[in-house]
């Protein structure tokens, strides 16, 4: 997911939220770390003991993916680049590697259908810094300890991308008829902005990228207490938009007391939205909550938003569904000699950054500082909930998990590649097809990154369901 490292505390609590936990961090964690590792160990001879997932092909190449280190700081995109498309080449499927810097890469494979706008698997190949020290084993050792995998990018998002080629091997070795063209897209630099990725494809290739059909990419959203206990699954179709303020200065202290002010002033608990995209997902999420008080006060949002009280009662990541907020962080050295403090705007659809800078961070706050802004662009809407594919994802979900609560959702607290995406109207969503448990997110981009080892062959097969639904003639 795309934000700077400074960001390591709050983006933990965003992986929460993205990859479906939504679990009360802090004090609590550890105490729900063993309450709802429970139902999954009362239920481990019945689910996975009985069978070698270590053997299983998909999850001997997610062993084999995993340990190239392709993070920033000591990583080689190119490496995975390599060895993802010797496999598209083994089974026929042409591809394309692109260069894009030392040690960056992206990587195209594609199937040629009757329609030639395609459906796009997107991942990135780029994973999140490590620190060796605070893992119990090496990072990019990729080491099985049933039921779960360990490793940097199991998680984010190497699990996804060996899902998304095995659809197309899938779909190559069937030969069945393509009703659209299914093009791979492995892309760079994601964890650092997309700069050499998805944003450099949108800015030399646009016509190409307005030609796909839709996307599929990371964001989906699994909270679930045990395997036969699915609170909701989610489809990522809509999620803030993120600018960057820099405040430079020679005076340190300046910045300080400015980063301390802005943390007084808080986020707001008055000057609140509904837009229609957090309106469609409290339709569907707000009925599975556990509180009665929260289902009540979900399904009547504008009597809350109305209710500084009943506001606060409501989850912060809910909170944040319906204001801009502005997160300062640390303030640090500046490379050109001074001191620089970085603000993220994080703004709901639709919202102008310079309205929304004005009320966050007003203009008295910088007088006489320099400033910058880096609004990359973003889209001013989610995705259409009335598309073919986004209806593929819920028919797919209920077929296998009839009795799981599925529907749209809102990224409140980080960003994926979507948003670039949706800037050129491209139909976008951000799909999990694996039945995670609430625990397994706690890792996410922290030390011991892990996964789940039978959900990850379950969603490999989910993901080639729903891939042959949305392309093949049969």
């Amino acid at each position: 997911m795309t934000l700077h490292r400074l960001e390591a505390r709050r983006r933990q609590a965003a992986r929460i939220a993205l990859y479906g936990s939504l679990v009360l961090v802090g004090a609590f964690t550890w105490g729900m770390v063993k309450f709802l590792d429970a139902p999954l160990r009362a239920r481990q001879t019945e689910e996975w003991i009985g069978r070698d997932y270590a053997s299983l092909p998909e999850v001997k190449l997610l062993q084999q993916y995993a340990p190239i280190d392709t993070s920033e700081s000591t990583g080689d995109e190119l490496k995975g680049a390599e060895f993802l498309a010797r496999h598209f080449a083994a089974a026929g499927i042409p591809y394309r590697i692109e260069k894009v810097g030392p040690r960056k890469a992206n990587l195209y494979a594609w199937l040629v259908g009757r329609d030639s706008h395609p459906l796009v698997l997107h991942n990135h190949i780029d994973v999140s810094d490590v620190d060796p020290k605070e893992w119990f084993s090496p990072p990019f050792e990729a080491r099985i300890r049933l039921p779960w995998i360990y490793g940097r990018g199991v998680f984010d998002m190497k699990s996804v991308a060996i899902a998304q080629m095995l659809a197309m091997i899938d779909l190559k070795k069937s030969g069945v008829p393509l009703s659209h063209s299914v093009l791979f897209l492995a892309t760079s630099s994601e964890e650092r902005g997309s700069r050499l990725g998805v944003r450099r494809l949108i800015q030399l290739h646009p016509e190409m990228v307005r030609n796909f059909w839709a996307v599929l990419t990371e964001g989906g959203v699994v909270e679930a207490r045990a395997r036969d206990e699915i609170k909701f699954w989610g489809t990522e179709f809509a999620q803030k938009s993120y600018a960057d303020l820099i405040v430079c200065s020679d005076d340190r202290q300046r910045l300080e007391d400015l980063r301390k002010t802005i943390k007084e002033m808080g986020p707001t608990v008055t000057d609140l939205k509904l837009t229609p995209e957090a309106r469609a997902v409290f339709a569907a999420y707000g009925p599975t909550r556990d509180r009665k008080d929260l289902r009540k006060m979900m399904t009547n949002l504008e009597d809350a938003m109305g209710d500084v009280k009943a506001f606060r009662k409501l989850p912060n990541y809910i909170q944040s569904m319906l204001r801009d907020e502005a997160v300062p962080f640390r303030v640090r050295e500046a490379r050109g000699g001074g001191w620089e403090l970085e603000i993220k705007f994080q703004l709901l659809p639709g919202e102008d950054l310079e309205s929304a800078r004005e009320k966050l961070v007003p203009g008295w706050l910088t007088f006489g500082l320099t400033t910058m802004v880096d609004d990359p662009q973003s889209a001013r809407a989610g995705s259409p909930l009335d598309n073919r594919v986004y209806k593929a994802i819920e028919t797919t979900l209920r077929e296998a998990y009839p009795d799981a609560p599925v529907g749209p959702y809102f990224l409140p607290w980080t960003a994926t590649d979507a948003r670039f995406f949706r800037t050129l109207g491209v139909p976008t969503y951000g799909f999990s097809p694996f039945l995670i448990m609430n625990t397994d997110t706690l890792q996410v981009d922290q030390a011991n990154e892990r996964f789940a080892v039978p959900a990850f062959a379950d969603g490999v097969e989910l993901y080639k369901k729903l891939v042959r639904r949305l392309v093949s003639d049969t």
